[in-house]
């Protein structure tokens, strides 16, 4: 509720500084998901985002199933 009643630019503009690399895609309401890409050299995660169609959330389900089994299960740290 912290944005409750504070307009349309106060909301976009924070929602958009929080998470900028979706915020498209929160907009529009199309779906997204994020897959482990492997990690850094210093052992930090790295994700993938895949976005997808308008109401085809099975495409990237299926998408990031085929992935995890393609991979051997995730990757894990070391």
């Amino acid at each position: 509720g912290a944005l409750k009643g504070r307009g349309y630019w106060v909301t976009s503009s924070t929602a958009s500084a929080t998470c900028p690399f979706a915020f498209a895609w929160n907009v529009v309401g199309w779906p997204a998901i994020s897959v482990p890409a492997g990690f850094t050299s210093t052992g930090l995660p790295i994700g993938a985002q895949l976005l997808g169609r308008e109401n085809d959330e099975t495409t990237l389900l299926s998408l990031a199933g085929s992935i995890e089994r393609a991979s051997g299960g995730w990757p894990r740290p070391r």
